[in-house]
């Protein structure tokens, strides 16, 4: 490999470097009291030799550019520190500066080829990455960085480097240029937005994509990651001249060697929430250390929808229900209900432009043995049946089988002539409801023939099932402050999604 110009915002690995305290002059003036510097930070998690795959060949040299204030030290042209190996692990000798503040403007590491008269065929393996580039949030320390030399004070200074080797770096250790290995990895994503509302994206960065809002949009989305809970970095694709079209967005993140190392990747999706833009949460991916994201169609190339008109991505997640995240619920009818429901409720305290608004809805029960009380506010959290494993949701909850129950609402027109009784005695029966005692207006022995078919039906088809655009969902209301240590009985009405 020839030796060549890198931009030090585009080189792959990271290193931490640090040098011990050997004799060596940088040539500048051999006459002046100078003070050997290091560079450094502090040790790594079970530090050890170099991995096999980290460089092609060992490191020689690092080259060194410095300034002092805005003017350019040794004339602007680098300084060149030795390495050296001991027992497997490299070590950097270090440099005699004059007392002064000085700024690392550059650091790069190379290796002499096995020709260390000849530099043309050297070869880059490291260089440090400067603030706002893209390796940036994988170092302590990115350029530009300062430091001051005083008499007879060493100086130990941090520098992190990234290296130049394809899909890996490496941090180092405290003094000595302790190597522990770390590999950078990458993931692609690329996903799908599908809405019949699309023309509600009309001033968002969707209507900015080249093919303007259509049912079928290129996601605009960031990629959270996190190692071990600790957040790393977000990538996001919502850029100028990009908004998620034309190519997958790369997620890269550090995968540290001698440390298992949980990743969790967190989807979040700009969409509409109520007469705003934001980004929303749909979806985390979750591996350990070098395994990779399940990718079915083995393209490299982690893709998902939105909605179900890419039914060939990797993951099909349902469709987005536009809904606040919490509003005030009252039963203000019950036995009859006059909305046709087995409660009538009363919605208030909602914003403008969601998928429910103020106003009263036909509504029904989820649970048997829990109480809510007619004419009584509650103060409820919102969420769709589509996604049961979205964040706040109750454990409780979840453990409900939704996808039953959003194939039986969407499946209603199977059971001409059924009344409210029906429905609600198959929504308790799939809940857990034996029918005994009975409930108010849902009597003993529990279902008829309509509702026992109702069961039937949800049973034997619902497993799985997924609601198509244009289906139903049920909006579901949780109360947020139950009191006795038990919560309110949990109640939901019907939308299109």
């Amino acid at each position: 490999m020839k030796k060549f110009i890198l931009s030090l915002s585009l080189i792959g690995l990271i290193l931490v470097i640090a040098s011990c305290n050997k004799s060596k002059n940088d040539g500048t003036n051999p006459q002046q009291v100078t003070q050997g510097v290091s560079f450094s930070i502090k040790p790594g998690t079970n530090p050890g030799g170099l991995k096999s795959d980290c460089f092609s060949t060992t490191a020689s040299y690092a080259k060194v550019w410095l300034s002092v204030g805005s003017t350019p030290y040794n004339n602007g042209n680098p300084i060149q520190v030795d390495i050296f190996y001991l027992a497997g692990v490299p070590y950097t000798n270090s440099i005699q500066l004059p007392p002064a503040t000085y700024t690392v403007t550059d650091f790069i590491i190379f290796n002499d080829n096995q020709t260390p008269n000849n530099t043309a065929d050297d070869i880059v393996l490291a260089a440090a990455p400067h603030s706002g580039s893209t390796y940036a949030p994988y170092v302590d320390h990115p350029l530009t960085i300062s430091f001051t030399v005083a008499a007879f004070e060493k100086v130990n200074q941090p520098v992190d480097c990234i290296c130049y080797q394809q899909s890996n770096y490496s941090d180092f250790g405290f003094v000595f240029f302790q190597l522990n290995d770390v590999t950078l990895r990458m993931q692609p994503f690329f996903g799908d937005l599908c809405t019949e509302e699309f023309a509600n994206y009309t001033g968002s960065h969707y209507a900015l994509q080249s093919s303007g809002l259509q049912p079928d949009m290129p996601a605009i989305f960031q990629i959270q990651v996190l190692r071990n809970t600790v957040p790393m970095g977000t990538f996001s694709n919502d850029s100028t001249g990009w908004y998620g079209e034309g190519r997958p967005m790369k997620v890269y993140y550090a995968d540290r060697a001698g440390i298992t190392d949980n990743f969790e990747f967190r989807l979040s999706v700009l969409v509409k929430t109520g007469t705003s833009f934001s980004f929303v949460y749909f979806k985390s991916w979750f591996i350990s250390d070098a395994t990779r994201i399940t990718d079915p169609d083995n393209n490299g190339v982690i893709d998902f929808s939105i909605g179900f008109c890419n039914p060939n991505a990797d993951y099909v997640l349902p469709p987005y229900l536009d809904l606040p995240a919490s509003c005030n619920y009252v039963i203000t009818g019950f036995n009859p209900s006059h909305t046709g429901g087995y409660v009538d409720a009363l919605l208030s305290q909602i914003g403008n432009g969601y998928k429910i608004a103020n106003g009263t809805y036909p509504s029904y029960c989820v649970e048997y043995n829990f109480n809510i009380y007619v004419s009584q506010q509650y103060s409820m959290n919102v969420f769709s049946s589509l996604y049961p494993n979205a964040e706040g949701f109750p454990t409780w909850a979840q453990s409900k089988p939704w996808d039953k129950i959003n194939w039986l609402i969407n499946h209603l027109s199977w059971y001409p002539g059924y009344q409210m009784a029906d429905l609600q005695g198959a929504l308790w029966v799939l809940c857990g409801w034996n029918g005994n005692p009975a409930e108010t207006g849902v009597p003993y022995p529990g279902v008829g023939s309509i509702g026992a078919n109702m069961v039937t039906g949800a049973t034997n088809n619902g497993t799985g099932y997924k609601v198509p655009t244009g289906g139903l969902a049920c909006v579901l209301f949780i109360d947020q402050n139950p009191a006795n240590g038990t919560h309110t009985q949990t109640m939901f009405v019907q939308v299109d999604p």
